[in-house]
């Protein structure tokens, strides 16, 4: 147990060093790119990008995560995974290199056909990864994982500004993710020992795609429904309400999505791990919601306080529109890890048949929120679609867990009550800090962000709330290995907070 619990300390610290590194990076690069290349360059290649993420989904089928789910794979399941995603690949490739020219006539513009004939190479490095990301997260490898990504990162970035410098236009971009594509594909050979051998069994091929299926299918229904979702917007309202709802849910996206994604990098494998032990898989679900409660809760509620000014100091007065909707992200955001952790346990229990009617009934009140909310306005149909699913999704994700595990939705509302209390506390006092200072001022985010931290670290010590202890236990490892003097410092915390 404490070696994999300093191994998820550590994974979840290199992990979140990869995502908001990374998303630094791009933020910096962006900029850059942004004063080379016009909008045209980044619509043409964005026109494309959806044809290569299709094309992802079906080469992965799920494999990735049913050989991270399966106990005892073996070095033919490995294979039979390898071959299948690089004949899929080959296969998928083919059939863009010769519906190139149709694309581009559809679009109006020729020169997509050889656009995507280049750009489509990178659905067969894909494939060719999918093995060896498998064989990290499995062996919880994520501080080796960081390093493979900043070199496919240096090399895409690199190769991107320096062409778009010398005025390739979107051919820029596009050779930017082929060649970070090559340098990871690269990496990854040069650093992890797995090789196939000649060695393919459809036996296995079958057990495997009976999980992978199911998520992949989970996976197709969740990007078609996003789509619809912004459909509806820009088909029933105008083009800058929907301009104003991407917005919003951007600025909450980028800071959540990052921690999300590192959860679930770090928790689905180690879940797995523990997937014949019903009451250890129970207590790591009751720690991660409160842990990831503990977090985000007070991130999503504070910047709906001032979502107003960090509108208008990101992105200029005339974005202002979008605060509403950014708060209603908030409210998005911050119940998503509460269903995810449930969602993953699920997964790792191998129920990916569970995964996918959770996946259709979710998206059915979705739906039906959006059919009963888009004649009263754009406002009442994105804040019905987002509470409607928000609330209904912790209910129907946490029903399996109630059944399988006992550990019921009440049990999980009394986990995570002390960090809402908490996070609405912090809210208030940050309001209250900014109440003198002009709305849009950047100096009212100043004085409430202080102000926030002070409220909710008072009222957790206060109260004691056991997730500051979970989550001082999971870094403590890590910390202390670099760091001997912090030893006191966790042991007070955990003194204190543990209950």
């Amino acid at each position: 147990m404490g070696k994999l619990t300093d191994k998820v300390a550590k994974g979840v610290f290199w992990v979140l060093l990869e995502k908001f590194g990374i998303q630094a990076a791009h933020f910096v690069v962006t900029l850059v790119l942004a004063r080379l290349l016009t909008p045209d360059d980044y619509g043409t290649v964005a026109l494309l990008s959806v044809f290569i993420a299709v094309s992802n989904i079906l080469i992965d089928a799920g494999f990735g995560n049913a050989l991270i789910q399966k106990k005892n794979a073996t070095q033919t399941d490995f294979n039979t995974v390898f071959y299948i995603s690089v004949t899929t690949a080959v296969v998928l490739y083919t059939g863009l290199f010769f519906s190139a020219p149709f694309i581009a006539r559809f679009y109006k513009l020729p020169e997509l056909t050889t656009m995507l004939r280049v750009l489509a190479v990178t659905i067969v490095f894909f494939s060719i990864n999918g093995v060896q990301n498998a064989e990290l997260a499995r062996k919880m490898l994520f501080k080796l994982s960081f390093r493979i990504s900043w070199v496919r990162v240096c090399v895409m970035y690199a190769t991107g500004v320096s062409m778009a410098y010398a005025g390739f236009g979107p051919w820029a971009l596009v050779w930017s993710q082929v060649a970070g594509g090559l340098a990871g594909m690269l990496a990854r050979q040069l650093v992890i020992r797995w090789r196939p051998t000649m060695t393919f069994s459809w036996a296995s091929a079958r057990s495997l795609f009976s999980f992978g299926w199911k998520m992949t299918l989970g996976g197709v229904i969740s990007k078609l429904y996003g789509n619809l979702y912004a459909a509806v917007v820009g088909k029933c309202f105008t083009k800058a309400d929907l301009s104003f709802v991407n917005k919003g849910n951007h600025v909450a996206g980028i800071l959540m999505n990052s921690i999300d994604q590192t959860i679930g990098r770090v928790s689905f494998p180690a879940l797995a791990k523990m997937q014949g032990d019903p009451e250890r898989l129970r207590g790591a679900m009751r720690r991660m919601i409160r842990s990831s409660t503990f977090l985000v809760f007070p991130l999503m509620a504070v910047l709906a306080v001032v979502a107003a000014p960090a509108v208008s100091i990101l992105f200029g007065e005339k974005w202002l529109p979008a605060a509403p909707y950014l708060r209603i992200a908030c409210f998005t955001y911050a119940v998503k890890p509460f269903s995810s952790v449930n969602v993953r346990a699920i997964v790792a229990r191998g129920e990916s048949g569970t995964f996918l009617a959770l996946v259709i009934i979710n998206r059915l009140v979705g739906i039906t929120a959006m059919a009963l909310s888009w004649r009263y306005g754009v406002y009442a149909f994105v804040a019905s679609s987002a509470y409607a699913v928000g609330i209904g999704r912790i209910f129907i994700n946490s029903y399996p867990n109630w059944r399988i595990l006992g550990y019921s939705i009440w049990m999980q509302l009394a986990d995570v009550l002390p960090a809402a209390l908490a996070a609405a506390g912090a809210a208030a006092a940050a309001f209250a800090a900014g109440m003198a200072i002009a709305p849009l001022s950047f100096w009212r985010i100043v004085a409430a962000l202080p102000a926030a931290a002070a409220a909710y670290l008072a009222i957790a010590y206060v109260f004691r709330m056991s997730a500051f202890a979970d989550i001082a236990k999971a870094v403590r490892p890590t910390f202390e290995k670099k760091i001997p003097m912090s030893a006191r410092l966790f042991a007070a915390v955990e003194r204190r907070f543990s209950k």
